[in-house]
């Protein structure tokens, strides 16, 4: 695959999904795997971005959710916020990396001919990965518990108007490659905490996702 593959006809990337086991040998179940790892896929997005989505607008909201067990202030480990702010934290270093992968290529920046709906439905309420980055720039707080038993929440200083320019989105309804790559990190960061993100996973999914989204086949992409 690495050294002469042909592009057309999609024999690359068919060659790298099967090299990589997303694919079987067995051509007879290729259509039932691609459908069955789909809707696996759409389970992820419900459970790491759109559930905790939702859960982050009540606990903004509802009066009975801000309780002493549970606040932004709160340094327990099982607390829904401090695993809000964990994963801003890792959201945006993958943000950081992803919006100038390859930047000598224009294909990152353009909108991808499928958009992830079940995420950019525009009667959503919830918080996307999007919206994390439209309302906070990514910048979440740190909570340390100093020996005094002390909660200290430090913030980062307020955005100037040259550095919100980096984070110009496309339209709603639309959705770059960028962030799609974005998106894919960020579950694996969530499916493997252990390893989570590494600065550089970028530069390895970039061309992978490049040569699989840029398939003949539509049914494919």
């Amino acid at each position: 695959c690495s050294t002469g593959i042909p592009f057309d006809g999609g024999l690359r990337c068919l060659c790298w999904k099967i090299l990589l086991n997303y694919l079987p040998l067995e051509k007879a179940l290729w259509s039932s795997l691609l459908k069955k790892q789909r809707d696996l896929y759409s389970q992820f997005l419900k459970e790491m971005i759109i559930q905790p989505g939702i859960a982050k607008a009540n606990l903004g909201v509802s009066r009975e959710d801000v309780t002493l067990e549970d606040h932004p202030l709160n340094p327990n480990p099982d607390s829904r916020w401090n695993t809000y702010f964990k994963d801003n934290e890792v959201l945006l270093q993958i943000d950081k990396d992803v919006r100038r992968l390859y930047p000598d290529m224009a294909f990152f920046q353009r909108p991808t001919d499928y958009p992830c709906l079940l995420i950019l439905d525009p009667q959503n309420e919830f918080e996307t990965l999007r919206r994390r980055v439209e309302q906070t720039t990514l910048k979440s707080q740190t909570v340390a518990r100093n020996r005094s038993g002390v909660t200290n929440v430090s913030s980062p200083l307020k955005s100037t108007p040259s550095s919100l320019s980096e984070y110009e989105v496309l339209p709603n309804g639309c959705e770059a490659h960028w962030e799609v790559v974005e998106r894919i990190l960020f579950i694996y960061a969530k499916l493997n905490p252990g390893i989570a993100y590494v600065q550089g996973m970028n530069e390895i999914v970039g061309p992978l996702y490049y040569t699989f989204a840029t398939d003949p086949n539509s049914e494919w992409k």
